[in-house]
């Protein structure tokens, strides 16, 4: 095979080519630094954003450690917290409003106020009432409303509650709604009632004792008048009759006067350690075997949560409880009727010295005629009665006995419908 001829390489075109060369490594050694120089821009900028990223975790971290404390705070209070939008509508529900009004804070939460605190509430925290409070001069009290009210829970009870109310708004103080904080008073209006009660007790023990020492010498007078007359007058005298009313009358009285005597004696308990099943079972058979004498249509239904419940009761004092509430059952149910009988422990509650104690309770209920929202008010206040023949100092020595024992005694009651008393006791082991 014929071999080509070399061509020779001109001058000057090995001078564009080294030209040429040297113009591409020039640019090539521009891209490496301009590569080089964008690394490392991409490398600040990497950096600065790693930075960024742990400030803005360590700033979410701290604002979420900085709201579950708020969280914390606001579930923590021992008062209910509520807040609403300009539309009246609930945005914040807190525990304690929980437990005070019965309502979970998911279902309470986007419904109008008036739906979550009841009827007759909603006056103190609606959209009207917020536009009032925006409408105001921004140099006046924040603070639209506070006192006392009263509120509905989900089951209809009225809690009176002390409340305070105020205006919400952000950091540009545009107004976002309102919140209202509130406290019980359940508990508070209770004792308050309870003092003024003792109160008024004292003053009519005081005075109960002396009536009764300057009534009962005179009743004692006419008793022995009347028994000379009872004893001169023959049988078959129409006025021995007359006598024997005159002697009903001074008895009737003379019992009124030993009951006021005794209701203001201060209780001395002998007290001793008893298996109130057996002591209740005991005090039913004595019970009916006077309902039989007697011939009242009632049944007893009894409920004990175990054959073996102590307690430290003075059994005298007791029993005499036991009878009187069973007595005002009957009475209560002049058709006849059903008693139910409820013996149980209960979970323990705190002392004044924050020491746990067990409960035991005891429910004695009636399907009897009940009583008003008046006379249930009036319940355990000497001389009250709704009996024909009453003193009006059974229950008010009923209570007196069980709070000698260190227990408390309530009474639910509805017209028509029956009546249920309960009464708790220190559980003893």
């Amino acid at each position: 095979m014929e071999e080509k001829p070399r061509r020779n390489i001109s001058e000057e075109e090995i001078e564009k080519l080294t030209a040429s060369f040297s113009t591409f490594n020039q640019v090539t050694q521009e891209l490496r630094s301009a590569y080089q120089e964008l690394e490392d821009r991409f490398g600040d900028l990497n950096r600065k954003m790693e930075e960024t990223n742990i400030n803005l975790k360590e700033s979410l971290v701290e604002k979420e450690k900085v709201s579950r404390y708020l969280t914390n705070i606001l579930e923590s209070l021992t008062s209910g917290v509520l807040a609403i939008d300009l539309g009246g509508k609930v945005t914040l529900f807190n525990r304690k409003a929980e437990e005070i009004l019965g309502h979970r804070a998911e279902m309470a939460i986007g419904k109008l106020y008036g739906e979550v605190m009841g009827k007759g509430a909603d006056e103190k925290l609606t959209l009207p009432f917020v536009l009032e409070c925006y409408e105001r001069s921004r140099s006046e009290s924040e603070s639209c409303a506070k006192g006392e009210k009263e509120i509905q829970s989900q089951t209809g009870k009225n809690i009176p509650v002390s409340f305070s109310t105020s205006l919400l708004k952000d950091q540009e103080g545009e107004i976002l709604g309102a919140v209202e904080i509130f406290f019980d008073l359940t508990r508070s209006k209770q004792m308050e009632e309870e003092m003024l009660r003792m109160k008024t007790l004292a003053t009519l023990g005081e005075m109960a004792a002396v009536v009764a020492h300057e009534v009962k010498n005179p009743l004692g007078g006419i008793r022995g008048f009347a028994d000379l007359l009872d004893r001169d007058l023959v049988d078959g005298d129409p006025r021995k009759r007359l006598v024997k009313k005159i002697i009903e009358g001074v008895e009737a009285l003379d019992r009124i006067v030993l009951g006021l005597l005794d209701h203001t004696k201060p209780i001395r308990l002998n007290p001793k350690i008893t298996n109130l099943v057996n002591f209740i079972e005991e005090a039913i058979n004595f019970f009916e075997m006077d309902a039989t004498r007697n011939k009242s249509n009632v049944r007893i239904k009894k409920s004990y949560s175990q054959n073996d419940l102590y307690c430290r009761v003075d059994p005298e004092q007791f029993r005499q409880v036991l009878l009187n509430l069973l007595h005002n059952s009957v009475q209560a149910m002049p058709h006849g009727g059903e008693i139910r009988i409820e013996l149980n422990g209960e979970a323990g509650v705190l002392d004044s010295n924050k020491t746990e104690i067990k409960m035991l309770r005891l429910r004695i209920s009636d399907t009897g005629t009940g009583m008003s929202q008046t006379a249930k008010e009036k319940l355990f206040t000497p001389f009250f009665t709704t009996k024909e023949r009453g003193t009006g100092l059974g229950l008010a020595t009923v209570k007196k006995i069980v709070e000698a024992h260190q227990g408390d005694i309530q009474v639910e009651s509805k017209l028509g419908k029956g009546t249920m008393v309960q009464i708790r006791l220190p559980l003893s082991s």
